[in-house]
C-alpha cells in the first residue's frame, strides 16, 4: 500500500477472516495498530508483534480512497457470487426432484478443510440424490470439480460402452501411432475440453499419492 501499511506481508489471504476484518476497520477509520491487531484471528501465523509493526503506516486521507473502493468492489462480488451459488442451488433442486433416493446413506465427507471459493451450500447432497453417487469419494474430487463434472457430461454415462471409450472421447488417453511395432507418439490428443482440463488438474493433486 502507498501508506507505507505491508498487511500483505503478514497475511498470507488478505481476504481471509483476519485480512479483511483488519482491512474494514481501517476503511472504517481506524488507525492505531496496537487495536488494528486484535483483529487478528487466532489461527493467524503470524505474531501480534510482526502484524503489528506491517500495520504501521503514515495513512494519508487521499491513499484510502483506493482501499475504500477495493472493499465496495469486494462486496458486491461477492453478493453477486452469492446469488449464482442460489441459483445452482434452484437448480440442482429442480434437477433432484423426482429422482429415486439413492440405497444406502451419504458417506462423510472426505474434504473436511475449507477451500477457498467453494459453493455458499453443500452441493453433496443433491448430487447424491441426483446420480445416486458421491463422487467426491473418488481421490482428487471435491464438491466443485463433482458438479462441473456433472455439468458437462451429464449422469448417463451408458453413453460411452466403457471407460476408454470414455478417456478417448476426453482426449485423455494416450496417443497410438504405432510403425514397425514402435510407438510413435504416446501423447494426448489436444482438446478444448473443460472437463478433461479440470481432471487433469485433480490428477496433479493426487501425484503424489
Amino acid at each position: 500500500m502507498q501508506m507505507n501499511v505491508q498487511l500483505y506481508h503478514a497475511v498470507s489471504d488478505i481476504t481471509g477472516v483476519t485480512g479483511l476484518s483488519i482491512v474494514r476497520a481501517i476503511v472504517s477509520g481506524e488507525r492505531d495498530p496496537s487495536v488494528l491487531i486484535q483483529y487478528r484471528d487466532v489461527r493467524c501465523k503470524k505474531t501480534p508483534e510482526v502484524l503489528q509493526q506491517a500495520l504501521t503506516g503514515n495513512w494519508q486521507p487521499e491513499h484510502l480512497f483506493a482501499p475504500e473502493q477495493s472493499v465496495a468492489f469486494f462486496d458486491f462480488y461477492q453478493e453477486k457470487i452469492r446469488e449464482c451459488d442460489d441459483q445452482i442451488e434452484t437448480s440442482l433442486l429442480q434437477l433432484s426432484t423426482g429422482t429415486e433416493e439413492p440405497e444406502g446413506v451419504l458417506p462423510s465427507a472426505r474434504h473436511r478443510t475449507k477451500q477457498p471459493n467453494q459453493l455458499s451450500f453443500d452441493v453433496r447432497p443433491l448430487l447424491w440424490k441426483i446420480t445416486g453417487a458421491d463422487l467426491t469419494q473418488i481421490h482428487g474430487f471435491g464438491p466443485y470439480l463433482a458438479l462441473k463434472f456433472v455439468a458437462e457430461c451429464g449422469t448417463d454415462m451408458n453413453r460411452w460402452p466403457d471407460a476408454s471409450h470414455f478417456t478417448s472421447w476426453l482426449c485423455l488417453s494416450p496417443g497410438n501411432k504405432i510403425s514397425g511395432g514402435k510407438v510413435l507418439s504416446p501423447k494426448t490428443r489436444r482438446s478444448s475440453s473443460r472437463i478433461a482440463a479440470a481432471l487433469r488438474l485433480a490428477a496433479t493433486t493426487i501425484w503424489p499419492e
